[in-house]
C-alpha cells in the first residue's frame, strides 16, 4: 500500500530513517566521549552531505511519481525533509563549535 487517502507515502520510511541517523549522529556529537574517540571532521560533514543529497533527490523523485500518478503530495514527508536539512547544517555547526571549545 503505497497511498493513504490520495497522497503517496511510499518514502516516508525513508525519510525517517534518514532524520533517525541524522539525530543520533547530533547526539554522538553533544557527548564529549563518543565525539573525541569515534568523530571527526570528515565523518560528520560527510555524513550531512550525504543526508541531504539523498533526502533532496528522494523528495525530487517522490514529487516526479507524485505528478506522474496524480496523487498528492506528502506534507509530513516535506517536513521531515525540511528536519533533515536543519539537523544536518547544526551537527556541522554543533561540531565546530565544539571543536573550537576543546
Amino acid at each position: 500500500m503505497f497511498e493513504i487517502d490520495g497522497v503517496f507515502t511510499l518514502f516516508r520510511p525513508l525519510f525517517i530513517t534518514m532524520l533517525f541517523l541524522s539525530i543520533l549522529l547530533f547526539i554522538a556529537i553533544i557527548l564529549p566521549k563518543v565525539r573525541k574517540r569515534y568523530i571527526n571532521t570528515f565523518t560528520v560533514v560527510s555524513i550531512s552531505i550525504v543526508n541531504v543529497l539523498f533526502s533532496t533527490q528522494l523528495l525530487f523523485v517522490d514529487g516526479i511519481i507524485v505528478d506522474e500518478l496524480n496523487l498528492g503530495g506528502d506534507t509530513i514527508t516535506f517536513y521531515v525533509f525540511i528536519a533533515i536539512v536543519g539537523i544536518s547544517f547544526l551537527n556541522v555547526i554543533s561540531y565546530f563549535i565544539s571543536q573550537n571549545r576543546d
